[in-house]
């Protein structure tokens, strides 16, 4: 994590910061009293903000510090000389390596444009300054196209163009003299922002505005300096993200660890998991299933409200890569959803956060969920297998174990057995079996891919992260994982007709929960309708109902759409298993990926090295449905 000091801008100093360039060190340097500086590592580009004294800089000090080369200056007249010596010094530098250097400054307008149909909305806008040799530049069209894609409230960018000769700040000195600027082969550019994050009539900032903003505007310039290092450069960097940050403050590591320590405090799907599911199934079944039984739950080990308040003094805002900080805000209001449905449990409100939380059921996936059960019908291919007990299937658990720890990370994760577990579990990269379990031999390999070798793997790939919260999760990371550990099912050959049907159940069992079924109507629509056993029925019912109403066990069939479908759109497998994410996640994880600011997984599934298992990749594009993933 990058450190800091604050000195005054001098000479000596300018000298100093421009031998870290050359040896290549990174720099970041607070300079006098609000200045600051920052360069990751050599790139051919500087991102520069020149305030005045008095001026506000919460805005272009959010574009500019989630980048990884810029430049805040000193405010005030004093300080001006001196920015401009250091800019010379250290562009000279960058220049002699890339063999030329762009340089972006950025303002704020003196007004926001009003919308001519809602003069209460504001359009973003911009003014981009270029010398007239610029005009037909790729970096200059670049920067203009990715500026006039911003919308903030659905109020598409105008991007205004102007032609000069000086393209400075006004009322500031030029950032280069012309004969610096041709001997380093500088390109200079201005963009000019209109202040659509200030309240026109009480002159505050909108937050909100002000961080989208920011974030949509460091995306243009990081896209404007990628065009610009392949176009003008010797720089040959595949993707605009591998120019971004590398290096973070020291509140990237503490927020992460904060946020992981909350999550990691609690298990939600432990504390609304029955303890008497077998007893409460048999006292079911002698009222002839027409009284829904009294399901147990463990005492509660935490004080949600004592979590809440921990989790709220986590300052998000001290993170600067816009990236974490996004990432980072999505994991804390999902987790104090999760905490608001854990202090709810047994209560009416329970099943609103529920729904909060994992979604409602759309009519796509309901419709999905008939499909499957009309096309599978009850016992369609159907075969007797003989049960494995739990002893043979935690033999058979401690061989992945083993295996995954003769990967290059560490795993510690370890087999826990428990007497009031009916079903599998993992909790914090452990496998959880109930000691009374019975598994047919044809779903072991399967389960035993779908816990091990999806959720424990990709928990012990996320702890080999520099954040953790790629173990624990980012938001939304249910969905993918229930989905991506079903894939896995098929991929090794395992996923059953009666599998997938039981997904499919458990999606009309959340429906029929939501449109306001009792226990028994939904038993009995599971039973009746679709041709399920009474413990079958019993067992999904009871999986949606438990805790008042857990609609999380429709992920698992929404997640396995969504997964084919990232694959269908030419997604990579690989890199869902770099941890625990949602399917929009891919992207950023690549992203970092390419930043090198993720390490390499060390443990890969064993499946993916299968030739069987890349047939089978191919052949779910070409016909993207869940019924044809069954193989049995």
């Amino acid at each position: 994590m990058a450190k800091s000091t604050t000195v005054r801008l001098d000479q000596p100093l300018i000298d100093t910061l421009a031998e870290q360039v050359r040896e290549n060190r990174p720099v970041r340097r607070t300079l006098s009293t609000d200045g600051l500086l920052n360069i990751d590592r050599q790139l051919p580009f500087l991102f520069v903000y020149r305030p005045p004294a008095g001026e506000s800089n919460s805005l272009f000090s959010t574009i500019l510090t989630g980048g990884s080369s810029y430049l805040l200056a000193p405010s005030g007249k004093r300080s001006h000389g001196w920015t401009n010596r250091l800019i010379t010094a250290i562009t000279k530098e960058l220049s002699a390596v890339f063999g030329s250097i762009l340089i972006i400054e950025l303002w704020p307008s003196a007004k926001a444009e009003s919308n001519s149909k809602s003069p209460a909305m504001v359009k973003p806008g911009f003014r981009l300054h270029y010398a007239k040799a610029e005009r037909s530049s790729a970096t200059v069209e670049r920067l203009a196209s990715s500026l006039e894609r911003i919308a903030i409230m659905k109020q598409r960018a105008n991007v205004d163009r102007v032609v000069g000769s000086s393209i400075t700040r006004p009322g500031m000195p030029r950032l280069l003299t012309p004969a610096i600027r041709d001997q380093i082969n500088a390109t200079v550019l201005g963009v000019e922002v209109a202040p659509i994050y200030i309240d026109r009539e009480t002159g505050e900032v909108l937050p909100l505005v002000a961080r989208t903003l920011a974030r949509l505007t460091a995306r243009s310039l990081q896209r404007a300096a990628f065009e610009f290092a392949r176009g003008e450069t010797n720089d040959r960097s595949m993707h605009y993200h591998a120019l971004g940050r590398r290096t973070f403050v020291a509140a990237v590591k503490r927020v992460d660890g904060q946020l992981t320590s909350v999550a990691e405090s609690f298990d939600l799907l432990l504390a609304v998991t029955p303890t008497n599911s077998e007893a409460a199934y048999r006292a079911f079944r002698r009222t002839k299933f027409e009284r829904a039984p009294r399901l147990h739950y463990r005492p509660m080990a935490v004080d949600p409200d004592l979590l809440k308040r921990q989790l709220w003094d986590i300052k998000i805002e001290r993170v600067e890569d816009p990236v974490l900080d996004e990432l980072f805000r999505e994991k804390r209001r999902e987790l104090d959803l999760k905490l608001t449905l854990l202090a709810e449990r047994e209560r009416q409100r329970f099943i609103h956060t529920s729904m909060a939380l994992y979604g409602r059921i759309t009519d796509d996936l309901k419709a999905s969920a008939v499909d499957v059960l009309d096309a599978l019908p009850a016992g369609n291919g159907a075969t007797r297998h003989r049960n494995v007990t739990a002893g043979a299937f935690i033999a058979r658990a401690q061989e992945e174990f083993e295996r995954l720890r003769q990967g290059s990370g560490q795993m510690d994760g370890r087999i826990i057995v428990q007497k009031e577990v009916s079903s599998l579990m993992v909790s914090s990269g452990n496998l959880i079996v109930g000691a009374n379990m019975s598994f047919p031999a044809n779903r072991v390999e399967p389960l035993i891919q779908h816990e091990v070798g999806t959720h424990v793997l990709t928990y012990w790939n996320g702890r080999a992260q520099p954040f953790k919260l790629l173990a624990t999760g980012l938001a939304g990371h249910d969905e993918l994982q229930e989905g991506l550990a079903v894939f896995v099912e098929y991929l090794v050959g395992g996923l059953t007709a009666g599998r997938l049907r039981t997904l499919a159940a458990r999606v009309q069992a959340v429906g029929a929960l939501l449109d306001g079924a009792s226990f028994v109507e939904t038993f009995r629509l599971l039973r009746n309708e679709y041709g399920f056993s009474e413990r079958m029925a019993f067992m999904v019912t009871m999986r949606v109902f438990r805790g008042g109403g857990l609609t999380k066990d429709a992920v698992y069939l929404r997640g396995l759409q969504s997964v084919i479908t990232y694959l269908a759109k030419g997604g990579r497998l690989d890199t869902l298993f770099v941890g625990k994410m949602a399917t929009e996640h891919a992207s950023v994880v690549e992203e970092l990926q390419r930043r090198q600011v993720l390490e390499p997984p060390p443990f890969r599934p064993s499946y993916l090295d299968q030739p069987d298992a890349h047939y089978r990749i191919e052949r779910i594009k070409d016909n993207p449905s869940p019924t044809e993933l069954v193989d049995v």
